[in-house]
């Protein structure tokens, strides 16, 4: 299991020390000129949820004009999870590949521009980058490099790791419970009588979990692992946090987040998946799961259900993209339900 996750580590590390620079005449990077989804107009796989967020509010409504200073998308690479027994353990591993970073830059992109292109036809003005990079509040603000970075988390026996990207010539904002930023995003909004939107979504490719742990687990059928294959935004591993993904909107009072309460699907085929025995399937058969005291007669001490994720560049950046723009929708909705 640790194996595996150390392997996907060593992926996202090369995800970060390759992402900058690679463009290609036509506009995109070199690498992802050939994924005709990037270009194509986003079908949304499903209709937006009416109710999908818990609402954080301070401040005062949503103006008409709105500017985005920063918009981040965490695609998951690497998710594992274990639940332990008086004497058993069942363990989930999963690993991601063929996501290259000029693919997932791209498509951070491309959603950006839609988010963009929502929040028009939904009646609002964005205020361009130049407008509001020329403000007085935009010189404070605290921002690294958009490079790609790799976020690990880890709680309760599940880790994940994610790739995070930031749009072409936006940078990185801390992440703190406490905005640093909040003074400078009051001093830009009343420049610009405007109301800033800083996105965080997430782009996942499987459900993982592991349940049964404790020490009477065995009790009611041992321990459990599965994972199963489906991009998706939202959470991907129980008992963590819902911090990657949220829209945190900035005001004269304050700040006010949408939260996920759930998951936005964008089902189909996105490559290969292989497991420790036999072939690689679609990713639509390739699920997985282990049972410690499977068929009841006996139980096994330890037992492993792994995942082996080769992406098709071209059905990733399509599905990627459908969730993404959910992601989007849904935030111009609840966007306009704040609106003055």
């Amino acid at each position: 299991m640790y194996r595996t996750l150390a392997l996907a580590i060593v992926v996202a590390g090369s995800l970060a020390s390759t992402a900058a620079g690679q463009t290609g005449e036509a506009g995109l990077p070199q690498d992802a000129e050939q994924v005709s989804a990037l270009t194509a107009p986003i079908v949304l796989p499903s209709t937006p949820p009416a109710r999908f967020t818990r609402n954080v509010f301070a401040g005062d409504k949503v103006r008409q004009r709105v500017f985005i200073p920063s918009y981040r998308v965490s695609f998951l690479i690497a998710a594992s999870d274990t639940a332990r027994t008086t004497d058993t353990r069942a363990n989930v591993t999963t690993v991601l590949t063929g996501a290259e970073p000029a693919l997932i830059q791209s498509i951070t992109d491309r959603a950006y521009g839609d988010l963009v292109e929502r929040l028009t036809a939904a009646g609002f003005s964005v205020v361009t980058q130049q407008e509001w990079g020329a403000t007085s509040g935009a010189a404070s603000l605290k921002t690294k490099p958009g490079d790609i970075a790799i976020q690990k988390m880890s709680s309760k026996g599940a880790d994940q790791a994610y790739a995070l990207v930031h749009p072409t010539g936006l940078g990185a904002w801390p992440e703190t419970a406490m905005p640093v930023n909040l003074g400078a995003i009051r001093t830009m909004t009343r420049e610009l009588d405007a109301t800033m939107i800083a996105p965080r979504f997430t782009v996942n490719y499987a459900y993982v979990q592991a349940r049964g742990g404790g020490s009477m687990g065995i009790l009611s059928r041992g321990a459990q692992a599965s994972f199963k294959p489906m991009i998706h935004g939202g959470p991907v591993i129980g008992g963590f946090s819902m911090e990657p993904w949220r829209v945190r909107v900035g005001q004269h009072g304050g700040f006010m987040e949408y939260k996920v309460d759930g998951s936005l699907e964008a089902p189909g085929d996105f490559g290969l998946v292989s497991g420790g025995r036999g072939g690689a399937q679609a990713t639509s058969s390739g699920g997985a799961s282990v049972d410690t005291w499977e068929g009841r007669i006996g139980y096994n001490s330890q037992l492993t259900a792994i995942g082996r994720f080769e992406v098709d560049p071209e059905a990733y950046a399509r599905l990627a993209l459908q969730a993404l723009a959910l992601q989007n929708q849904v935030a111009v909705d609840e966007l306009l339900k704040a609106r003055r």
